[in-house]
Parts: C-alpha cells; sequence; structure tokens
C-alpha cells in the first residue's frame, strides 16, 4: 500500500516466521473454449459479471482496445480469462475484465477503432459500420475461460487468483476479495468506506479507487468478529477468513456491525480530531498499529462513556508514547503474529480499568 495512506513499515516486506502455512486443500478448475457472442450474451444475462464498480473500472485506452480487436480480426489467440464460480453459480471475472470489456464496448458501439496497423481501413470504424463478415468474424471467435468452481476451497482460491493476478495493473489484495466474497459484508465496507467522517480522517474527499479504505476498514470488523486470539498470519488470509464469515450474514447482523463502526469511529473522533486520529504525533499517515488498538478500545465504549473517559484515555495513550518498546512495536513488522499479540498486551495493560 502506497505510503500516502499508511505509515511507512520498512519491515512490511519480510515475512512473518509465526505464519500459517497453507494447506493443501482442494482447487477445482473448468476449461471452456467461448465463442465471442456467448460471451456477450451471458454478460447481458448477469450470468458472467465483469463487476467493474467492485474491481477497478475500466482502464484501457481506445488504441488498445482497438489493438485487441484487430488481433481477434486477425483471429490471433488472445489471452485466457478467468472466472470464479460464486455458490449461486454465477461467474465474478478475475482476470480478463479489462479484454471482455473491450470487447463488449466495441460491439455496444461504444468507441471507433483507432490506430489500427494492419487493417487501417477499418480506423473510424463503430462496429455496426464494419462488413457483414468481419462482423460475425467477431463475433464468432473462441476466447478459452477457465472456471475456478465453487468446489474450490476459498484460501486456496484466493492465492490461485494472486498467482494469476498478471495485469500491469495487478488486483491487490482486497480488489481480489471483492471479486471472491462478494455480499453484504462487501457491500457494508464500500458503504462504510465513503462516510464523511472515514473521509475526514483520510483526509480525502473520495474513496481510495485501490479500495485501501474498504481493507482498513476489514481489518476493525476482523480484530471485532474473530478477536485477537485468532490472529494469523499472512495477514491477507486472516482479512480473507472475516471477508469469507461476511459473504454468509443476515441483514440484522450486517446492521450490528453498521452500528458497531459508527459508534467505534464516533468515539474515536471524540478523544481525536480527524487530522490526528490514528497517527503518531507529527505524521500524516495512518499507523495500522495505532488504527488497531484505537477502534479496539473505542468499540467497547458507549458514546457517553468515550466522552467521560477522554481525559483519562489521553493521559495513558500519552504515557504509551514514552515506552520505547510500545513505539517500536507499533512502527515496524506491525502485522507479524508474536508482535500484534504483545501490541495488544501492552495497550490492554495500559488501558485496563479505563
Amino acid at each position: 500500500m502506497s505510503n500516502d495512506f499508511f505509515e511507512t513499515d520498512s519491515s512490511e516486506a519480510e515475512i512473518d516466521p509465526d505464519a500459517t502455512p497453507l494447506k493443501a486443500k482442494k482447487v477445482t478448475t473448468q476449461p471452456y473454449d467461448l465463442i465471442v457472442q456467448t460471451l456477450i450474451d451471458q454478460i447481458q444475462a448477469e450470468r458472467i459479471n465483469l463487476r467493474p464498480t467492485f474491481q477497478r473500472g475500466y482502464v484501457w485506452p481506445k488504441d488498445r482496445a482497438s489493438k485487441l480487436i484487430e488481433s481477434i480480426i486477425l483471429n490471433v489467440p488472445i489471452p485466457p480469462c478467468y472466472l470464479s464460480q460464486a455458490p449461486d453459480f454465477k461467474l465474478d471475472v478475475i482476470d480478463g475484465q479489462q479484454r471482455l470489456t473491450s470487447i463488449l464496448k466495441y460491439i455496444n458501439n461504444e468507441y471507433a477503432l483507432s490506430g489500427l496497423n494492419v487493417f487501417h481501413q477499418y480506423n473510424g470504424l463503430r462496429f455496426f459500420q464494419l462488413p457483414a463478415t468481419t462482423q460475425r468474424q467477431i463475433e464468432s471467435h473462441t476466447i478459452r475461460c477457465v472456471v475456478i468452481t465453487n468446489e474450490s476451497d476459498d484460501e486456496i482460491k484466493f492465492d490461485v487468483f494472486e498467482r494469476l493476478n498478471t495485469n500491469n495493473i495487478p488486483l491487490n489484495a482486497q480488489e481480489l476479495r471483492n471479486c471472491i466474497y462478494r455480499g453484504p459484508l462487501n457491500d457494508l465496507l464500500k458503504e462504510l468506506a465513503s462516510e464523511e467522517k472515514w473521509l475526514q480522517i483520510l483526509k480525502r474527499k473520495s474513496p481510495d479507487k485501490r479500495m485501501k479504505g474498504e481493507e482498513t476498514i476489514l481489518r476493525f470488523f476482523s480484530f471485532h468478529i474473530q478477536g485477537v486470539e485468532k490472529y494469523r498470519t499472512p495477514l491477507k488470509n486472516w482479512l480473507s477468513t472475516t471477508a469469507s464469515i461476511g459473504s454468509t450474514l443476515d441483514p440484522h447482523q450486517v446492521e450490528s456491525l453498521r452500528a458497531v463502526w459508527e459508534r467505534t469511529l464516533c468515539n474515536c473522533l471524540t478523544w481525536f480530531p480527524p487530522h490526528e486520529c490514528f497517527r503518531k504525533p507529527g505524521q500524516s499517515a495512518i499507523n495500522r498499529g495505532l488504527f488497531d488498538l484505537v477502534t479496539y478500545t473505542a468499540s467497547q465504549f458507549s458514546t457517553e462513556k468515550a466522552t467521560a473517559v477522554r481525559p483519562d484515555f489521553l493521559n495513558r495513550f500519552n504515557n504509551l508514547l514514552k515506552n520505547e518498546e510500545y513505539i517500536d512495536i507499533v512502527s515496524r513488522s506491525v502485522d507479524h503474529k508474536k508482535r500484534t499479540v504483545r501490541r495488544f498486551e501492552i495497550w490492554n495493560e495500559t488501558m485496563a480499568g479505563l
């Protein structure tokens, strides 16, 4: 994640020696060769979900999209698309979103071809303006699609998608979760990441397009739902477990989580002004360790009690800033398991009886 959002952790890339190894579990794939027209029909019938609002928006420039169409006319094989089969048997596009969207948009006459080198006579033409034989050639072109079935284990599925994720701008872990774990918690994260109080803390006018806000809120829900005692690394797998749990929540559970988050954020803003919230003194970027700790405590208080204990809380908080072990443990290898457990131990000892 970029440094303008989280405080830099120089040890972030180091592998946690206490990380939980990925166990060998079942992953089932099924290859299909589908013609373009069939794919378009499936997308329009919403059986295949391009999910541009949950992944990354459509970003290909017209020249690049046009080159793809020219490759199809030349009958050049294009890279396969990878799809995830949801429990309801609908398919989410994990890799190939830009390619499929480019084809869909062109067949829907949303742009004209440009920058073609071989079929230069087609530059400036939309789909309906092409010769009928060329239109049929595009519609009947075969694309290999590989489906990761819903029989596959979620954690292994996530690992497989990371390996397949080789775009020029690869999806990050949270963008992948939004493809895999669609459902009520996923929708809630998107809503909460757009709320004004949260954006004020982040010093932003709109949510981050790479879903850093959603992943940060997911951190909070992970500690809230699973507890510190179940924390494990790699962090991405632990967060994915929460995302998987969240995909099956009922409306009452979702509203309960919403209420907890809103009360927690309100309490945090009772203790700190927005530009200081979750930050070490003098820092402009959020410290992940502080975010976990402050929200953990804030979630346990009513708004009335949070207001009442504010002077005592801030006194204890400022005393922690003089603790060298604490400063070290919130400044590097923040997400390692032993250091995370120790971080909460120091914090809870300090805040005991608040």
